[in-house]
């Protein structure tokens, strides 16, 4: 494809060339000979039309007569002089016009000149031009090599891409040509390194029967197959916690005695290192280890991935296979235990039978005796306040009633301590006894006066038992009754304090 200068009507700004040129310095002088010439005629013009206007003869003496008696005709005998800078005046202006013109017609042709031999450089691909600094307009340069980036860009992730498919096509091709797995490894090995022009590359299976253990499968190093015995456990060494991680990892700093690549010119280290997981559907089944004198670039990297993912699909799917056989001669061999039992088994679904017939029955009697308890749990809900709690008294369980009565919600009650009810009132005296009572696994009962939440008071019979387990205290279950007489609250609690020989004064407790 051939680029054209961009201006194809440029023959209709050509000009005369000649006397008549109107960009040239003799058209000025040809314009100031028209004025001249006007000037005379206009002077033989006036001097016919005023004869003919007098009706007089045309001669010297009457030309004589027509100067003397019309100055008029002296002033038109400058006409010529006036005329002659007048034209010559256009002339030039005309003539520095038409070559200003002609002067950006050419600086545009220079313009689109250069933008043309941009343009056939990008069309054969040399993206290393940059637009000429003579192209003066620096914003159409500036988007012009943004696109020449933009066609780089492409061009190398397109070459990028075709030498990934085509990677990966070899590969494809390879796994399905070789059927062993020791010699798949080697042979995927021995393709990637090369392929990636690395000096080395290392690769390591989840042995079969053992999850913590990676067997070196393949090593390969230049052009060589190398045949090594290696076992690494899961979570040694950078291969051992890439396994772990289920994550690449690159290495740029090497350490100086992480790894050495022997060549016929000595050892060096390398500068590169990729180890990267056999991954496939969540499930990792080894890792694989490249090195290089070279940095691998990124899409190098995911080559690497990618082909070790299509590795470890095969390395999965033929394990899942042997599986498979396994398990289906297990299950044959399994058919025919199953068959010898099948006898016994007829015999023992008879017993099995009779037995569900009296498991029924004992269902049908669990059943009404679960809604007895529901009925009395229901009216022991309605009836007492109930209330659990740690070894330490911290509320662990309220009913409905405890919070109708308390006025409290189950949320601001529950992680609370007991004394969060506790009315000022009551001696410190009576809960020393309660919980020295409790604590040695005995039940306390007693007349105790609480409070609500919104400060007034209401009394209660409660009774506090606690439940052991191995001998131990683990929780307190408090059933309590509430006493809407006040009067007689007050009576049982004085009683109450008389018979336990506590001393302290009911003021504050009467109606």
């Amino acid at each position: 494809m051939k680029y054209s200068s961009m201006n194809p009507n440029q023959n209709t700004f050509r000009r005369k060339s000649g006397f008549f040129a109107v960009n040239s310095n003799q058209f000025r002088y040809t314009m100031a000979y028209v004025g001249l010439f006007a000037g005379i005629g206009l002077i033989g013009l006036a001097i016919v039309v005023d004869i003919f206007v007098r009706d007089k003869r045309i001669g010297l003496a009457t030309i004589h007569d027509l100067y003397y008696e019309n100055p008029v005709h002296c002033i038109i005998l400058t006409a010529p002089f006036f005329l002659s800078v007048l034209f010559y005046s256009m002339g030039k202006m005309i003539s520095e016009r038409e070559q200003h013109i002609e002067e950006r017609l050419q600086r545009e042709k220079d313009q689109f000149t250069l933008l043309e031999h941009f343009i056939e450089d990008l069309e054969y691909e040399r993206y290393n031009v940059s637009v000429s600094e003579a192209f003066e307009n620096r914003t159409v340069a500036r988007h012009l090599e943004h696109f020449r980036d933009k066609l780089y860009a492409n061009k190398i992730a397109e070459e990028k891409r075709a030498w990934e498919n085509q990677g990966l096509a070899v590969l494809g091709d390879l796994l399905r040509k070789v059927n062993d797995t020791d010699a798949l490894a080697r042979e995927v090995m021995g393709f990637v390194v090369k392929y990636l022009h690395c000096n080395q590359g290392s690769l390591f299976l989840l042995q079969e029967n053992s999850d913590e253990v990676l067997d070196l499968k393949a090593c390969y190093a230049y052009n060589k197959t190398k045949y090594l015995s290696r076992s690494i456990a899961i979570g040694q060494g950078l291969v051992g916690q890439c396994f772990l991680e289920q994550e690449t990892m690159l290495l740029f700093d090497v350490p100086p005695d992480y790894i050495h690549i022997t060549s016929g010119l000595g050892t060096a280290n390398p500068t590169c290192i990729a180890i990267v997981p056999l991954k496939y559907k969540e499930a990792v089944v080894g890792v694989a280890e490249v090195a290089s004198f070279t940095k691998l670039e990124q899409y190098q990297v995911k080559f690497l991935e990618k082909c070790a993912e299509a590795f470890a699909a095969v390395i999965q799917t033929t394990r899942v296979n042997q599986n498979v056989r396994q398990l289906l001669a297990e299950s044959q061999h399994q058919t025919e235990q199953l068959q010898s039992q099948e006898e016994e088994m007829r015999q023992n679904m008879e017993e099995l039978k009779a037995m569900q017939e009296q498991i029924t029955v004992q269902l049908e009697e669990n059943i009404s005796v679960k809604h007895e308890l529901q009925i009395r749990e229901q009216v022991l809900g309605i009836t007492t306040i109930l209330s659990e709690s740690d070894s330490h008294g911290t509320i662990t369980f309220v009913n409905e009633k405890f919070c109708e009565v308390s006025q409290y919600k189950p949320t601001e009650l529950l992680g609370k301590p007991h004394s969060i009810v506790r009315h000022p009132d009551m001696p410190k005296e009576i809960f020393k006894l309660m919980w020295h009572t409790i604590r040695q696994g005995r039940t306390f009962r007693g007349i105790i006066k609480n409070r609500k939440k919104d400060g007034s008071a209401y009394w209660v019979d409660a009774t506090i038992v606690p439940v052991m387990e191995n001998g131990t205290i683990v929780k307190y279950i408090g059933a309590r009754y509430h006493i809407k007489d006040e009067a007689l609250a007050v009576k049982l609690y004085e009683e109450q304090m008389e018979r336990l020989g506590i001393l302290e004064t009911t003021a504050g407790l009467e109606l």
